[in-house]
């Protein structure tokens, strides 16, 4: 079994083993895809999230225009259940315990009773208005009075008689008569329940103000049969009222058991969505409370449609890129076959010359990359003809020196000659910004090739500092900021030679890079003067870390563990910690403060020590 290790190890020894043009192209595929594909792939989640939300604004809006509509016909019946309760003519003529004479249930049926059978005639929505009462002493009188008998098996009637005059809502799923007249007829509707006591805690009946549900809920019982949308309403006891005409419950399949405990995890006051998968279907569920008769309505959505779609363009898209990457792969190619026939043909040469054939010709001119190193090529083997010329009248003390300093003189003069061509070449061309960077790069390299002394002065490590940010600038396209502030005076402090670099190098690679795209990068580098010693901070304006990151830091940097993994590369904090402790002192060292979120300092002490003025070009020169 490999491990990733492994099998990282093998992607790369077998990407080293590939030709140079393979290289160009694996790398040019790569260079284009993974960001194009990338892009792509965050694209069209954006346009999915976008989409999704549109959804959930829309749906969230619906549910509160149909919540103002329910919440009018709650009022509605209310209101009509008060005005029953308030008739006293009506209710009086309820309430009598003596027998009624033809003249009054004559004027009851002409005033009262007329009064009560208006209210249903001028608000068509109420479906009946019925008063169920115990008194043995009222006749029924259709469609509005009638006996409690009547509805003795109803589960509603001791539930509302134990509400104590408080209203109680119940939906019914089937339309009755309660005549008996003609059976159940399939129009759900919801009732209003109220008892009616008098005296105080006496019980005289119970009035019932009803509606169609398909009244009640307008949205729900809407004509428009809708593939991909149903609204349900959810009572107190998770019953689901539904309008058994939508078929997008069963053809969606949806799992009212899945639905109910999803609901159960997200449910809340006001209005709120919420998603889950159906089996294989992504559902989008907005929900609203109705607190006048205590449930939920649900809007549940199907998102198929637009992942489909989505889905549908993505791989489109994705295949259209492939083809033509494909096709500018094969394009490029073959432009690098002709750009690199020179190499290859200098690559030959320098395969013969390998072979002991140190007079072979190399046919490769011009004034390219290329052309210039078969010109230092050519040069180099005219050199060594005449090394081994001479060396033959040498013995081989003197042979080996002169190869040794011939290697030397090579690979010095080679590189800053090289980097010179490099920078008129840019000059040339009228690209300064190259020019400066390669003066930058010459100058680092240049101090730290001649490293005759571990001290150097302050004012050499800064301008080392400088070189550093100006290229790294050229990468990170101006986004780091240096801010100097160190007196003139101790501008000749003598100090350790790449002490300053290797946190500068961490700074922005691990404190800065993470943001540099979200604010300008700062570093600060503040010197003075306590006591005893000179006191140097360098501050950067990044991630920072957490109090416990830094005390850990500190402890690996003091303990000489690997501090890499935290936020050294190259030298490393322990490298500089352990070479200002060996050549200052146990009592010198780095110490690491940082906040996570907004800095990360660095500070050390050095002894006060100034080079004198009339040493400052001398140690200037030599280093």
């Amino acid at each position: 079994m490999f491990s990733f290790n492994k099998i990282k190890t093998s992607i790369y020894e077998y990407f080293l083993r590939l030709s140079l043009q393979k290289k160009f192209i694996a790398l040019y595929i790569c260079i284009i895809m993974i960001p194009v594909i990338t892009f792509t792939l965050i694209y069209t989640r954006q346009v999915d999230d976008s989409a999704i939300k549109d959804i959930t604004n829309k749906n969230e809006y619906l549910l509160e225009i149909e919540k103002v509509h329910i919440e009018n016909n709650i009022e509605s019946m209310r209101r009509t259940a008060q005005m029953v309760v308030s008739d006293n003519e009506f209710i009086d003529f309820v309430k009598t315990r003596d027998e009624t004479n033809v003249n009054d249930l004559l004027n009851f049926k002409m005033n009262a009773f007329s009064n009560v059978s208006r209210l249903q005639v001028n608000n068509p929505t109420i479906e009946n208005i019925h008063l169920y009462t115990n008194n043995p002493y009222v006749n029924e009188m259709w469609p509005i009075l009638f006996s409690e008998d009547r509805i003795k098996d109803k589960p509603w009637k001791q539930e509302t008689i134990a509400r104590n005059g408080m209203e109680f809502w119940w939906f019914e799923q089937q339309d009755y008569d309660i005549l008996g007249r003609y059976p159940y007829r399939a129009n759900a509707k919801i009732s209003v329940l109220r008892e009616l006591d008098y005296p105080k805690d006496e019980h005289l009946g119970i009035i019932e103000i009803s509606m169609l549900q398909k009244n009640f809920f307008p949205k729900m019982f809407s004509a428009v049969d809708s593939v991909d949308s149903s609204i349900v309403v959810v009572d107190k006891n998770n019953n689901y009222i539904i309008n058994p005409e939508n078929s997008f419950l069963k053809n969606n399949q949806i799992d009212m058991k899945s639905l109910t405990k999803q609901f159960e995890n997200k449910k809340k006051k006001g209005t709120f969505s919420f998603q889950y998968m159906n089996k294989e279907t992504p559902i989008l569920v907005g929900a609203i409370y109705l607190e006048g008769i205590d449930s939920y309505m649900l809007n549940i959505v199907s998102l198929q449609t637009i992942f489909a779609e989505t889905e549908s363009t993505r791989n489109l898209v994705l295949g259209g890129i492939i083809f033509l990457v494909l096709i500018l792969s094969y394009l490029t190619y073959r432009i690098i076959s002709y750009l690199l026939k020179e190499m290859y043909k200098l690559m030959n040469t320098m395969k013969e010359a390998e072979s002991g054939d140190f007079g072979v010709k190399v046919d490769v001119d011009g004034y390219s990359e290329i052309g210039q190193l078969a010109y230092h090529f050519k040069s180099m083997l005219s050199k060594i003809n005449r090394l081994i010329a001479d060396a033959v009248n040498k013995n081989a003390v003197t042979k080996e020196a002169e190869l040794r300093a011939l290697k030397t003189q090579i690979d010095s003069h080679f590189l800053f000659n090289t980097l010179e061509n490099i920078k008129m070449m840019a000059e040339i061309k009228g690209d300064y910004e190259t020019s400066d960077a390669v003066t930058s790069l010459g100058s680092m390299m240049r101090y730290n090739l001649r490293w005759k002394n571990d001290f150097v002065l302050l004012q050499e490590e800064l301008s080392h500092i400088k070189n550093y940010v100006d290229i790294m600038n050229l990468r990170l396209e101006g986004r780091l900021t240096l801010m100097i502030d160190v007196p003139d005076e101790l501008m000749a402090t003598e100090v350790l030679k790449m002490s300053l670099q290797p946190i500068v190098e961490n700074a922005v690679k691990h404190g800065l890079a993470p943001v540099l795209y979200e604010k300008q990068g700062e570093i600060k580098l503040h010197a003075y003067r306590n006591e005893t010693d000179i006191v140097i901070e360098i501050t950067d304006n990044g991630i920072g870390m957490t109090a416990e990151d830094a005390l850990n830091l500190n402890e690996k940097i003091n303990s000489g563990l690997d501090a890499e993994s935290n936020r050294g590369t190259g030298i490393g904090l322990v490298n500089v910690h352990e070479r200002m402790q060996l050549l200052y002192g146990e009592e010198y060292g780095l110490e690491v403060q940082s906040k996570e979120g907004e800095y990360t300092k660095v500070a050390f002490h050095v002894p006060s020590f100034i080079a004198k003025e009339e040493n400052l070009v001398v140690q200037a020169l030599n280093r």
